[in-house]
């Protein structure tokens, strides 16, 4: 059942796919980056291990950390000029706003692609899944989706995961004794581990990246089911086409050389730090959505 719903959110991909290649407003943000030399990146501290903060470096590490990365080497070139990297810290709360009001040009992290974001931001090409799931303590007889009733139940402001507990207790899925709104997910499995909520939610790679990063990784679990899924995308300004299919390209041109895989093995492959297989419909997926690309992309015209 899960990989029919994950390839249903595939094709749903490309389909958002055909969307966003169609041609929008030429945008100022590639103007405004050539003549700043900077690129402002909104991440996150703590949505392991895609953006979050290495406290012995003392600043944000992770997958999409290094996507930027990429996306800034590819701007220098472009422009021909040092593009450097301006990070700037963003919540699940403040991440949209900070967008939309020009705080950063692009928010790199594990955001979930919807609809109703869809009509204040843009998205770029959908470059994950995951699915909303709940961290317990090991022994929590919480194993099903019924088990949730009775329960306190804790979810990050802002996120699709908090949204899908709401929705789901109203429809009367199950009856949670208490619903919990955290400002982020560190503080999310603060309340779980200090015995205020029973169970968090949030995208199960993420919760699998709380529990690796815990002093006593085996004192929790992920459970087995999910109550969501997540397709994960950056955030741009809407309406400015030039700077979207840059950031696009970039992801299909790290599809296509290798860089994508060798990033995603760093930080998700067996010996990564949140060790999360890539199925086969992610790999289709993966495949699907390199189309052919214009070689002088790199170029500016």
């Amino acid at each position: 059942m899960k990989k029919k719903c994950l390839w249903g959110f595939c094709i749903m991909a490309v389909c958002f796919l055909a969307l966003t290649v169609a041609p929008a407003l030429a945008g100022e943000t590639m103007d405004k980056i050539e003549k700043a030399g900077k690129l402002k990146v909104g991440f996150r501290e703590d949505s392991i291990p895609f953006a979050f903060i290495d406290p012995k470096v003392g600043k944000q590490v992770g997958f999409s950390v290094d996507m930027t990365a990429l996306l800034a080497e590819n701007l220098s070139k472009y422009f021909g000029k040092k593009i450097e990297i301006e990070p700037v810290t963003i919540t699940t709360k403040t991440r949209i706003p900070m967008v939309v009001n020009g705080t950063v040009d692009i928010e790199m992290g594990s955001t979930t692609y919807t609809q109703e974001r869809e009509d204040v931001v843009d998205f770029s090409l959908i470059f994950f899944f995951s699915e909303t799931s709940f961290l317990v303590p090991k022994d929590s007889p919480i194993k099903t989706k019924k088990d949730l009733t009775g329960k306190r139940l804790g979810g990050a402001r802002g996120t699709t995961n908090l949204k899908a507990i709401e929705d789901q207790a109203a429809a009367g899925e199950y009856k949670p004794k208490e619903i919990v709104t955290t400002e982020g997910h560190a503080q999310g499995f603060l309340a779980l581990k200090t015995g205020k909520i029973d169970a968090y939610a949030t995208d199960r790679s993420l919760l699998e990246g709380l529990r690796m990063k815990d002093e006593n990784p085996n004192a929790w679990r992920t459970v087995d089911f999910a109550i969501a899924y997540e397709p994960y995308g950056y955030l741009m300004r809407e309406n400015d086409s030039d700077f979207r299919d840059f950031v696009n390209n970039t992801i299909l041109w790290a599809i296509k050389t290798g860089k994508f895989a060798e990033l995603y093995e760093k930080w998700m492959g067996l010996k990564g730090l949140v060790p999360i297989p890539m199925s086969q419909a992610y790999k289709d997926y993966l495949t699907l959505i390199v189309y052919p690309m214009d070689e002088g992309w790199l170029k500016k015209k």
